[in-house]
């Protein structure tokens, strides 16, 4: 409507202009060289707008003309990317539902196509052409992609994944380093990064890398305060563990700062229990597998927390375990399986049994079934009761395992060892799954001694770490008199600065990760 009414109105302008240049009798003289010419004021203006006109229409029509090839050229190749999109599309369809001779059909149809354009590195060609490579295993082939997919911007990071992945699946570790490595360079912040990076540390065992990685998560709220609390526990109780022999100084530190990010921590405990108790500080040995015992039972709790006053009778090492459980508010299978442990040291066998009877139903784990069966070897002449519990032993679905999920070990590890996640096993009667204990990477975390070794013999250094005063334990001694854990202050010493986990360089082998990854692309 508006544009209707601007038109009657410039309509309405010329015809009024007209009429007033008519409304004028003069005369236009013009002279060119010799010639005069004269005409009238009306003609002139309809000459000069004809020339006007004729003069734009012509280089209107030139103009065209001049960029017509270019229109043409235009034209061909916006259908010739429409063409190409169109492959990809059936392309990526083909390679999805696993038709792979369909799909490198569309592919030579879209090299074909591209010859003509300008984007000959177009993306989602790139990564049909890797989802299809992978598809059937190529390997070199996937190689040339990913190496492709580096100069392109949007896809550096996919060829930097995707070259990791083909490096990982080949066993070149070094080669997996300095990919993760340049990947990080890149962008230190992408959450794969950091992902891979950590099972390559774990499954290497480099636990100050793997520390590094998880302050890292926690800095960029790639995981909450209670995951980085229970992960960093992990990692350090690894640590702790792995220099327990060599390093007991540092792995107490280790394993006490663990333990304060998440009591729970069982074998930091042990390792921070089983050291304090060979320096002669029983009270903080005693205190701190009581705040793990009260949280987490565990019969290894009870066993180190009966051995380490030196020198007492198996009586009285059974009346510290009773004394341990009294402090938990319900009974618990730990701490019963601890007790008649006790009672088999001290010949106690009727009362072992007794200790057991509550926890014996169709459910229980063969370990209940085979200390019944050492009992009864014991108590009765005949082997049949004994031979009946081990019978059941044999046949029983569960075991006390370590476990997460659908996985169980023999001994306590830090992450899936084919894998690297990191998981917080817990201890406990699980489905019977358990792994071979002589597995490479198990071995490491085997050590089963938990007996402190001779305390004259110990000389270390407590480093920086604050121990909690400790509430009073009551605890019967060999002399049947009670004794008590006293408070003690809290102590501090100096910190060996340059043994920060957060502060130490990465390692330079990765690790070996699953192959299945490269088919997510």
């Amino acid at each position: 409507m508006i544009r209707l009414f601007l038109l009657l109105a410039a309509l309405l302008g010329l015809i009024y202009i007209f009429n007033w240049m008519t409304s004028y009798d003069g005369q236009i003289l013009l002279q060119v060289g010799e010639y005069e010419i004269t005409t009238s004021i009306v003609f002139f203006i309809i000459i000069s707008i004809s020339i006007i006109t004729f003069s734009i229409i012509t280089w209107v029509i030139l103009s065209y003309l001049y960029s017509l090839p270019k229109k043409i050229q235009k034209f061909n190749q916006e259908k010739k990317k429409q063409k190409i999109q169109e492959a990809i599309t059936r392309g990526l369809v083909y390679a999805s539902s696993g038709n792979s001779i369909a799909a490198d059909a569309e592919i030579k149809k879209i090299d074909r196509l591209i010859k003509d354009t300008k984007e000959t590195k177009d993306i989602m060609t790139l990564v049909l052409k890797a989802q299809n490579a992978s598809l059937k295993k190529d390997r070199n082939q996937l190689n040339k992609i990913f190496q492709t997919m580096g100069d392109v911007e949007e896809t550096k990071m996919l060829s930097y994944r995707g070259l990791y992945t083909l490096s990982k699946n080949s066993k070149n570790t070094q080669k997996s380093i300095e990919i993760l490595k340049d990947a990080e360079t890149y962008n230190s912040n992408e959450p794969w990064v950091m992902e891979e990076m950590l099972k390559c540390y774990l499954m290497t065992k480099n636990w100050i890398g793997a520390a590094d990685i998880i302050e890292k998560k926690y800095k960029n709220k790639l995981i909450q305060r209670k995951d980085y609390n229970i992960q960093k526990a992990i990692i350090l109780t690894a640590h702790a563990k792995s220099i327990e022999e060599d390093s007991p100084d540092e792995a107490l530190n280790f394993a006490l700062e663990a333990n304060k990010l998440d009591k729970k921590q069982i074998i930091a405990t042990l390792v921070s229990a089983k050291i304090f108790s060979e320096i002669g500080n029983i009270s903080k040995a005693e205190k701190i597998i009581f705040d793990t015992w009260k949280l987490n039972p565990h019969e290894d709790l009870a066993y180190i927390f009966s051995h380490i006053v030196p020198g007492i009778s198996p009586k009285k090492r059974i009346e510290r375990i009773e004394a341990l459980i009294k402090k938990t508010k319900s009974n618990n299978i730990e701490g019963a399986v601890a007790l008649s442990r006790a009672y088999i040291d001290a010949k106690s066998y009727e009362e072992a049994r007794t200790v057991l009877e509550p926890y014996i139903n169709e459910e229980s784990s063969k370990r209940i079934y085979q200390l019944l069966a050492e009992i009864e070897i014991t108590l009765s002449e005949s082997r049949t009761k004994s031979a009946e519990w081990m019978r059941k032993a044999m046949n029983s679905k569960y075991d006390t395992n370590w476990y997460i999920d659908d996985f169980t070990s023999n001994v306590w590890l830090p992450c899936i060892p084919d894998t690297g996640e990191i998981k917080s096993f817990m201890w406990g009667d699980c489905l019977i799954k358990s792994i071979d204990i002589n597995h490479q990477y198990l071995g490491h975390f085997a050590n089963n001694k938990l007996i402190p070794n001779d305390q004259k013999n110990s000389d270390i250094k407590i480093d920086d770490v604050e121990v909690d005063e400790i509430e009073e334990v009551n605890i019967i001694e060999a002399d049947k008199k009670q004794s008590e854990i006293k408070k003690i202050n809290k102590k501090s010493v100096k910190k060996d600065e340059s043994k920060d986990i957060g502060k130490t360089s990465a390692p330079d082998d990765p690790g070996i990760i699953s192959e299945d990854d490269i088919n997510e692309l």
